[in-house]
């Protein structure tokens, strides 16, 4: 009776397995991610397209715990603060990044964050140029930077041809900031280029 019972388990060790493995899944959910609309009243959203690929907010990210590794929904992260260091010291900036995941089966096919910095200023009519001196200051400066955390490869905004932000609402009392970006980012230790187009973002900082 005891062997019995023991080959049973053992037979329904691999579709525990699969179910464990299937636990998450947002293919079909990635597959449909739309840009969000653009808005100016502090909704918390960014999105663009990246490449080919229509980016935004989306998915659940694989986070090591002490207890094992669990799925952690995407978030939006938005930091304002002052420059400390650079040419732009004493300065206020806006952080806004997240995260893009998508899942198949609990394996992430892809898994990119993108980050913005930039200051919260109305001059040349709020056109700002991410990148500027981005190569000694890219800490410390405005920028746009994205990342995959699948084959860790890296890009960010140059001088060379900077991405082109543009606040076209800003609200210091109500702490709300939007608007629209485009432009190329370079990538870190490589020759290749990603373009960036229908940029949009409308945050609280």
């Amino acid at each position: 009776m005891q062997l019995h019972t023991l080959l049973t388990y053992l037979s329904l060790l691999p579709l525990s397995a699969c179910t464990r493995c299937k636990a998450y899944d947002n293919n079909e959910e990635f597959a449909r991610a739309q840009l969000p609309p653009y808005t100016e009243t502090g909704t918390n959203t960014l999105g663009c397209v990246l490449g080919a690929q229509t980016w935004t907010v989306l998915g659940s990210s694989l986070e090591p715990r002490h207890y094992g590794s669990v799925w952690l929904a995407n978030t939006l992260r938005i930091n304002g603060s002052y420059l400390s260091t650079g040419p732009n010291a004493g300065r206020s900036t806006v952080e806004i990044s997240g995260r893009m995941t998508g899942v198949r089966d609990s394996k992430a096919f892809y898994d990119t964050d993108v980050q913005l910095v930039f200051m919260l200023t109305d001059t040349l009519g709020g056109l700002h140029l991410l990148g500027t001196d981005s190569v000694r200051y890219l800490l410390r400066t405005e920028h746009m930077a994205t990342s995959s955390f699948i084959d860790g490869r890296s890009f960010v905004s140059s001088a060379r041809r900077p991405v082109r932000l543009a606040i076209r609402k800003l609200n210091r009392q109500q702490r709300t900031v939007s608007g629209t970006f485009q432009g190329i980012l370079y990538q870190n230790y490589g020759p290749d280029s990603l373009v960036v187009t229908d940029g949009r973002f409308d945050v609280k900082y």
